[in-house]
């Protein structure tokens, strides 16, 4: 009995530790031909466990899950009609990885709830331009993510989508779980109309990444804070010159010191050149480019994107613009 005990612990623990994520069916930097990140499972059959961060998508059952610690490339969308789990809901899905259209999926689904009431990871904190090109954006697909201080640039379409901008671009918003105008009383969106903060779930349809609040109480109209101390961060700041020709300076500070990368991308999302890609000390730090890619060549005119990263939690991206 002892030895069949011992020999139950391990297969346990090792059938544990090679256990499936969401990370590992999202995780992926290979473009495919449409210009979408297709996950590298596709077709798999697999088993995963998470919390649901958004119910009853499409008015039909169909749900968001994410990994129990949250973050980027670990949320995706199960195409489920069935079960309807609920917000907060841990379930264990059994499903084929799918590409519909881009959008990564679970589907033909055996689902079982495990537990209820479960803390929700917090949303991830991005700007409307993370959400904009393919290789930035693709990280949030199926994530629950959060943007800060958005102006309203267009107003509902016969879709239901929308356009809101916190001056770093241009992102769609839409209806995937609930209709503005059914709500008591109807939400009308007006140009130029302000939000403190809008929460939702991302999907991908139609070659736009979009945020889908799930219900009324994610479209925040003003946001309050307590007076606290406030953590110093990492920041990156806007390029000057901008438009620029023929080079730009990048300007950036540390509080402490961090593996730093810093990435000009063009916007089909792909990596122009890689202008940092080291460790480096706390204090401020400039970098030039001069509108070169990695090989030296100089680009043409158009709209970049640099994105920054610093540490294990800072992001950040901007937009700038090379004029020849």
């Amino acid at each position: 009995m002892k030895k069949l005990f011992v020999f139950t612990v391990v297969i346990f623990v090792v059938s544990s530790v090679f256990a499936t994520t969401i990370y590992d069916i999202q995780y992926t930097t290979e473009a495919g031909p449409d210009g979408t990140y297709p996950s590298p499972m596709v077709d798999e059959e697999v088993t995963v466990t998470g919390i649901v961060t958004g119910e009853n998508y499409n008015q039909d059952n169909k749900f968001f899950l994410t990994d129990p610690g949250g973050g980027p490339w670990h949320g995706v969308y199960v195409y489920d009609y069935e079960t309807g789990p609920m917000v907060g809901d841990e379930v264990e899905v059994t499903g084929t990885v799918t590409e519909y259209y881009g959008l990564t999926e679970l589907g033909y689904c055996t689902i079982n709830i495990l537990s209820q009431g479960n803390d929700v990871p917090d949303p991830i904190e991005v700007t409307t331009l993370d959400l904009v090109v393919p290789a930035l954006a693709e990280q949030y697909e199926g994530c629950l993510v959060q943007v800060d201080g958005v102006t309203v640039t267009e107003t509902q379409n016969d879709y239901g989508e929308w356009y809101i901008d916190d001056g770093s671009g241009e992102c769609q918003v839409d209806d995937g779980f609930f209709y503005l105008d059914e709500v008591v009383p109807p939400i009308v969106i007006e140009v130029d109309m302000f939000w403190g903060r809008i929460i939702g779930c991302v999907d991908y349809s139609y070659d736009e990444f979009a945020i889908n609040p799930r219900t009324p109480d994610d479209l925040i109209e003003e946001v309050f804070t307590q007076p606290t101390t406030v953590e110093a961060i990492p920041v990156l700041n806007d390029n000057y010159p901008n438009p620029f020709n023929p080079e730009t300076t990048i300007q950036f500070n540390l509080v402490e010191n961090s593996n730093v990368s810093l990435t000009v991308y063009n916007v089909k999302g792909e990596v122009v050149n890689t202008l940092v890609d080291e460790a480096m000390p706390v204090g401020n730090h400039s970098v030039v480019w001069n509108g070169t890619d990695a090989n030296n060549f100089v680009v043409p005119s158009g709209i970049y994107f640099y994105k920054m990263k610093a540490g294990d939690r800072y992001t950040s991206t901007k937009k700038m613009i090379l004029l020849k």
